[in-house]
């Protein structure tokens, strides 16, 4: 949890990794629009809405802008995400996903978007969720599939070796593991599943992506390790270009599971 607090503490590589997706992703990544499309059939236009894990509050602030007139409220552990978040129309509060700071049966759409990799516990957040949710309300999980990206996670494991530092474990949930643990608190799962590829053209878009990862394989930010790593990931994406005519082309896949409370 300590690289997890480090790593929103700015929302820099967050915002990285939004755009990188957004503009080299075939084909293009919609993640936002079936959100926003689930929402709309959860809850309608007067619903409430709360997104655990808001990061720069990009969603909300969308939903607000295409007529939700329900409340719309943020919630996330890092103070960057929820100054990030607020705004006229959006309500943002710092917390926990275990112990959301919130009423029982007291929200219309619950969302835990890319964020259940890094909760404490899996099991407690989503007992939290079905707890807050009203009865017939909706909770909408967004996770990669566990093989997601393998040539990118690959090149980021070497530049970590070889700069002589361990591999962190790697997340204990994605888009299979999670599937029994909903079942066993919300009888009522409905998933549907989107492949694609990010495709890079050239090395400094690849680059930026991996150098928005390290955190996740243990390198801080501001570190000697996080400067010698990303420099060796730079040089490994143009030696990769420089060798191959390209393009850069990785296997990406992410799940959306709406989960009925009862």
């Amino acid at each position: 949890m300590e690289l997890v607090a480090h790593e929103y503490a700015d929302l820099g590589p967050l915002r990285t990794r939004r755009t990188i997706h957004a503009t080299h992703s075939e084909p293009p990544d919609r993640v936002e629009e079936v959100v926003l499309a689930v929402i709309r059939t959860a809850t309608g236009a007067c619903g409430s809405v709360v997104d655990v894990g808001c990061g720069t509050g990009a969603l909300l602030r969308r939903c607000a802008e295409s007529g939700h007139v329900g409340r719309l409220i943020g919630l996330d552990t890092s103070a960057a995400s929820t100054r990030a978040t607020s705004g006229r129309r959006v309500v943002a509060l710092q917390g926990d996903a275990c112990a959301l700071p919130l009423r029982s049966q007291s929200v219309d759409c619950l969302l835990a978007r890319h964020m259940l990799y890094h909760v404490s516990d899996v099991n407690r957040a989503l007992q939290e969720a079905r707890r807050v949710l009203r009865p017939g309300a909706t909770l909408v999980v967004v996770l990669n599939m566990h093989d997601t990206t393998p040539r990118l996670a690959q090149m980021l494991s070497s530049c970590v070796r070889r700069d002589g530092l361990p591999l962190p474990a790697q997340p204990g949930v994605d888009a299979d593991t999670i599937q029994p643990l909903l079942a066993a608190v919300f009888p009522q799962v409905t998933k549907t599943t989107y492949r694609g590829h990010l495709v890079f053209h050239e090395p400094s878009p690849l680059a930026a992506l991996a150098e928005s990862l390290l955190v996740f394989y243990g390198v801080l930010r501001g570190t000697d390790q996080h400067r010698r790593v990303a420099a060796l990931v730079h040089a490994a994406a143009e030696e990769w270009f420089e060798a191959n005519e390209g393009p850069w082309k990785d296997i990406k896949g992410w799940t959306v599971f709406a989960a009925t409370a009862t």
